[in-house]
């Protein structure tokens, strides 16, 4: 059965200018290729190297800097694929115009979705590594999994690995070692050449998971050699994608001994020249769990060199990994002993709980503390973080040391969310930091009081301004029912929160947390966040800096009262400039916009945050009713306790009183 495909081949040229005041401008030109094929390989591989071809030939000089081929989901086999990378690669080399290029051609080379195995894999690598040997006898080794550990010949790697015994042999081959002087510089013309991006992602190439493909040594040598970097590699990519490859421990032992041997040579050598991938993304192997973690990062702890502030990795991405708690802590390990070894870890959607969380921010403050290296982005999506973890994670906000922080959909409430108020507040006022720009993505933790209901427009918002004072005087009754009627279930307020829901002061409890006995109380995150940047000392000076603080709080069930608490936190930070994203909360655009500092709804954003702040008085004002009422007793004036204490009457006549004396 003949079925046709649809292929898409995107090339995007750039072409660059260079001014006498050596500014450059870049401009850009798409081609789009949409073309139905039917499944045949060489059909493909024909059609993509024409385009191709046809590109090259009407590029002027040096104008073509970066050639993006996607041929994902096309069904191509091993054959078409490495025939598709040596036919690309000889017809680029061969090129006249090449050499006299000055702006080296990037390749980024998209394979995804295909019908390559290991075997194929392995050629495709040594092709780009200019290692091919087309004798080489593809050799099997044999799996065997007892009590949660992988036997491969001799080695044994077990699910439960300490991270501190664990360490990576380094072996390096004839074929890898440089002979000269040390001391000799040479000077290595910029390649013609370069691959930018390599993906491989849903091909069955690990020999693990649900795969039909068993591991193959020589990939495992063969991805190990793209890791070494050694001086003919400048094809090696420095972006490679493995996600949902099937990959294991042994496949990450491999990358782990390539990294280390490049480090010994580069050592040895003294040559800043050599290029290998710096940007890793692993996500999707659920077989490289917590030993396959620990085994990257041994590496990434002992690639040590003194000469150079580059990180090992740029990026690492271990998403949905079936990382537990060890490898987070293999991990952080690694960032606190090797400051700069990592720059971007995404380990979102994995089994890390507030143990594994803490660890790791220690690290990035540790890191930041001793080296000055500020962190680029840490993503912990989507794993079982609670306040404890995010309280931690927070202090490496407030002292600058991480940029960005993500911890969707995980289980913070209200302390988490007053650890990162407070660590805003902190970070306003330093003057250490490298960066103006941070970012936090809280997005999906349900701290809001409530579930999502349409907030009022803006106009509607100040129609109905009027008549807040006169629903407030009615929840305020309500309330007192409330609290009358949960004193006498023998039901207790924890917190300062739970007070005002039990008063009535704050009536949004979510109708999905009933119980029997009552309802159960929550507190407001946003609340507590916002009452802790308003707490901060504030600068005297009028003027903003230009250090931006963005908070995305996203499907966080954030109610009325909510949004004009975090209007007065954006009003009331004085020496920052913060926004907030609460789309897909259920609000009106010009509400959404309002937070993000977007179309100019100043005017909306004030009126809001004025709101919180007359709630706020009527708040405190109701509180101090409430203390002198509990002070007299419930339900009684003071004038029905006023025992008439009269100033004339002598109190202490009957002290010296002795009932005994009459008798």
């Amino acid at each position: 059965m003949v079925s046709t495909m649809l292929i898409s081949l995107v090339v995007f040229i750039i072409t660059r200018s260079t001014t006498a005041a050596a500014s450059t401008s870049v401009s850009k030109h798409q081609i789009h290729h949409m073309h139905k094929f039917q499944t045949q390989p060489h059909d493909i591989v024909r059609t993509v190297l024409s385009n191709v071809q046809q590109t090259a030939i009407n590029d002027e000089g040096d104008s073509l800097s970066l050639l993006d081929i996607d041929v994902s989901s096309t069904q191509l086999d091993d054959n078409a694929a490495v025939s598709l990378v040596e036919e690309l690669l000889k017809l680029l080399q061969n090129d006249d115009t090449a050499e006299e290029k000055k702006v080296p051609l990037r390749i980024k080379l998209a394979l995804a979705m295909n019908k390559i195995t290991p075997f194929g894999a392995s050629k495709l690598i040594d092709a780009l590594i200019n290692r091919s040997d087309n004798n080489m006898e593809e050799d099997e080794i044999e799996e065997t999994t007892t009590n949660g550990t992988t036997i491969v010949g001799e080695e044994e790697v077990g699910n439960n690995v300490d991270v501190e015994d664990i360490d990576i042999d380094v072996d390096v081959d004839a074929t890898t070692q440089v002979t000269g002087d040390d001391d000799a510089t040479t000077q290595v013309e910029e390649p013609s050449i370069l691959i930018e991006e390599l993906d491989l992602s849903f091909n069955d190439i690990g020999g693990g998971g649900n795969g039909v493909h068993p591991p193959s040594t020589k990939l495992f040598d063969s991805i190990r050699r793209m890791f070494e970097s050694n001086d003919r590699s400048s094809l090696v990519p420095r972006v490679l994608e493995l996600e949902n490859c099937g990959i294991g421990p042994i496949f990450c032992r491999s990358i782990g001994r390539g990294i280390l041997t490049a480090y010994e040579s580069k050592t040895r050598t003294a040559n800043s020249n050599n290029r290998r991938p710096s940007v890793l993304h692993l996500g999707g192997n659920s077989d490289i769990g917590d030993a396959g973690c620990v085994a990257l990062a041994a590496s990434l702890r002992m690639a040590i060199d003194e000469n150079s502030n580059e990180p090992v990795l740029e990026e690492l991405d271990l998403s949905s990994c079936d990382i537990g708690d060890a490898g987070a802590e293999a991990l952080a390990l690694a960032i606190s002993s090797n400051h700069g070894c990592i720059l971007r870890l995404d380990l979102s959607n994995n089994k890390i709980s507030d143990a594994g969380c803490k660890a790791l921010a220690r690290a990035i403050v540790d890191s930041r503390l001793c080296s000055g290296i500020t962190f680029e982005e840490i993503i912990l999506d989507n794993n079982s973080i609670g306040d404890e973890g995010a309280s931690v994670l927070a202090e490496a906000l407030g002292c600058g040391a991480s940029k960005s922080i993500s911890l969707r959909s995980c289980t913070i409430q209200a302390q988490g969310m007053a650890a990162f108020g407070s660590a805003i507040a902190t970070l306003s006022n330093r003057k250490d930091c490298d960066s103006n720009h941070f970012h936090v993505d809280l997005s999906g933790n349900k701290f809001g009081l409530k579930k999502i209901k349409k907030k009022k427009s803006s106009a509607g918002r100040i129609k109905d301004k009027a008549s807040s004072n006169i629903k407030f005087v009615g929840k305020t009754l309500m309330g007192a029912a409330k609290r009358f009627s949960s004193e006498s279930m023998g039901i207790s307020a924890d917190s300062d929160d739970d007070e005002e829901i039990m008063g009535g002061l704050v009536d949004d409890i979510d109708e999905e947390n009933d119980i029997d006995d009552g309802r159960k109380l929550i507190s407001c995150g946003a609340q507590a966040f916002v009452a802790e940047i308003l707490r901060a000392d504030q600068p005297s000076t009028t003027e903003k800096s230009n250090r931006q603080i963005s908070i995305d709080m996203r499907q966080c069930c954030l109610d009325d009262a909510a949004i004009d608490a975090l209007s007065a936190s954006i009003v009331g930070s004085k020496a920052i400039q913060l926004s907030i994203d609460v789309s897909m909360n259920g609000f009106d655009e010009d509400i959404v916009d309002a937070l993000a500092h977007e179309n100019n709804e100043e005017d909306l954003l004030s009126s809001m945050a004025e709101e919180h702040m007359e709630y706020m008085d009527r708040l405190a004002n109701a509180r101090q009713q409430q203390r002198a009422e509990e002070a007299i007793g419930f339900g009684f004036s003071d004038d029905e306790f006023d025992l008439g204490y009269d100033e004339e009457y002598d109190y202490n006549q009957y002290d010296d009183y002795d009932p005994y004396d009459d008798f």
